[in-house]
């Protein structure tokens, strides 16, 4: 069987607009306000802690585990109009200082038999 992969790979400030969009979706975990910026708390599996500015000008902190992590990033793809299949894998890791979003599926369909 084939596996497809979809990654999406993008640098620490981009992946912050990501929370921000997060941020202003309803029934998120943020509180409201504007993200301005993040730490690496682990790698493996990815941890991050986020720091926000609320309206009032208080900064409030929060930890987003990786699925709160792929949530945010399923999130922001139905947002700007990525596709993301219902039925793929999705995991997200730190490689290189850069997040990486991968999305995989075994797609029996694909035949070798030519």
């Amino acid at each position: 069987m084939a596996i497809e992969v979809r990654r999406i790979i993008m640098d620490q400030h981009e992946f912050q607009a990501v929370l921000n969009v997060f941020a202003q979706m309803e029934g998120s975990n943020f509180p409201a306000g504007f993200v301005v910026g993040f730490d690496i708390k682990e790698e493996s599996p990815l941890k991050i802690f986020v720091n926000v500015q609320t309206p009032d000008g208080n900064q409030r902190s929060l930890e987003l585990e990786e699925d709160s992590i792929v949530e945010a990033l399923i999130n922001f793809c139905i947002q700007t109009k990525v596709p993301v299949s219902r039925k793929s894998k999705k995991t997200v890791r730190l490689s290189d200082g850069k997040i990486s979003f991968d999305m995989s599926l075994v797609n029996p369909s694909f035949s070798t038999n030519i």
